[in-house]
């Protein structure tokens, strides 16, 4: 006789961008190994952990996991044992966390200010995100910055001994150490990662 049996998992959210790993429970992991073998489907149709993914003996792994990955996997699941053979089959519903970010210029009040020729000065950039985590949250290259010209591409700006951009006290900045007139200018801050996009934008006037 065989036994069959149903089980549903209690799923996956993951961030973009992550691995996300599957593993079975519920039977010995000796067992898994000996006796087991899985066919896996997505969204009801066939699906091989080996091509797409990594395929373990109790479970998968899904590399790098964006939005073509979420759905409903489901794994029939034969035992065969000395002392007889089982079924079973697991479903597991995969979904994405859906990020956001809202950016905007701390200190955008007094930077609206005319900065003095010479006098350093500080933009500061904030960034909230939702559902979105970063492997290094306080790298200040979280961020890319850009001086906006008009009718010309952004230009990413890089750091020089006078132009350095960190991360301080919560916020992403852009740091003039002897700013001249030829700053003055509006400069992004942008936020790309894990599908998640958002900028914000200050005008400089420096006399």
């Amino acid at each position: 006789a065989v036994v069959s049996t149903q089980s549903t998992g209690e799923g996956y959210a993951s961030f973009a961008g992550k691995n996300v790993n599957v593993k079975l429970i519920g039977e010995l992991n000796a067992n898994l190994k000996k006796y087991a073998s899985i066919v896996w489907t997505k969204d009801n149709e066939a699906w091989d952990p080996a091509t797409e993914g990594k395929e373990r003996f109790n479970g998968f792994t899904i590399m790098d996991f964006q939005a073509e990955n979420a759905g409903l996997y489901v794994g029939k699941i034969f035992i065969e044992k000395p002392d007889g053979d089982y079924k079973c089959e697991v479903v597991i519903p995969i979904t994405l966390k859906e990020g956001s970010c809202t950016i905007d210029i701390d200190n955008r009040d007094r930077l609206a200010a005319t900065k003095p020729a010479g006098k350093p000065f500080i933009i500061m950039c904030r960034v909230k995100l939702t559902n979105v985590r970063l492997d290094e949250p306080n790298n200040p290259n979280n961020v890319d910055w850009y001086r906006v010209v008009p009718g010309e591409a952004d230009q990413k700006i890089e750091e020089t001994e006078v132009l350095k951009i960190n991360k301080k006290g919560g916020t992403y900045r852009l740091w003039f150490g002897n700013p001249t007139v030829e700053d003055s200018g509006t400069y992004k801050c942008e936020f790309n990662e894990q599908n998640v996009r958002a900028s914000t934008e200050v005008s400089i006037l420096v006399a």
